[in-house]
């Protein structure tokens, strides 16, 4: 099902369409750059990073670059979200782009699933079950706790007490 709303777009909605579909461009586009060997130094997970434990979204630029490189497989390894959101973003990169091309609201079968409530808790719901599952795993084979002593947070809270 595809339909075209009967009024123009205001400048207002180009205006946002243009922001979201900039939002939705960048990932794609940065795995595309990344994939072809260009780094950004800064760019990395602070969570990681200070606490040692892995955020939700660790794995997913990982995830995207494998994508990018055609590797559909690895793209799950890294994380099962990755391909999801990536398709997500494309599809949503498309529409918005197809919106401001007919400078009208373009309504879908997925414009009516992604607005309902019970999607977004779902969904949410399966990544962070999807994360405790990855931390289970992680701390199940000692890594977390390593990974945690090793962190400038765990430096700070164990090298006092000798236990780091």
């Amino acid at each position: 099902m595809l339909a075209f709303s009967k009024h123009a777009l205001s400048r207002q909605g180009r205006l946002i369409r243009w922001g979201v579909l900039g939002l939705c461009a960048a990932p794609i586009a940065g795995a595309y750059w990344y994939s072809q060997g260009y780094r950004l130094p800064f760019l990395g997970c602070p969570i990681r990073h200070l606490t040692g434990i892995p955020c939700p979204t660790c794995g997913m630029t990982r995830s995207f670059r494998a994508i990018a490189e055609g590797d559909w497989n690895q793209a799950l390894v890294h994380h099962l979200f990755g391909p999801v959101l990536f398709v997500s973003l494309a599809i949503a990169a498309v529409h918005l782009l197809a919106e401001l091309v007919v400078g009208r609201r373009i309504t879908t079968v997925y414009s009516a699933l992604i607005t309902q409530r019970q999607v977004h808790c779902l969904g949410l719901a399966m990544f962070l079950g999807y994360h405790v599952w990855r931390l289970y795993g992680l701390s199940q084979s000692g890594e977390l706790s390593l990974a945690f002593l090793h962190s400038p947070l765990g430096h700070l809270l164990f090298a006092s007490s000798g236990m780091a």
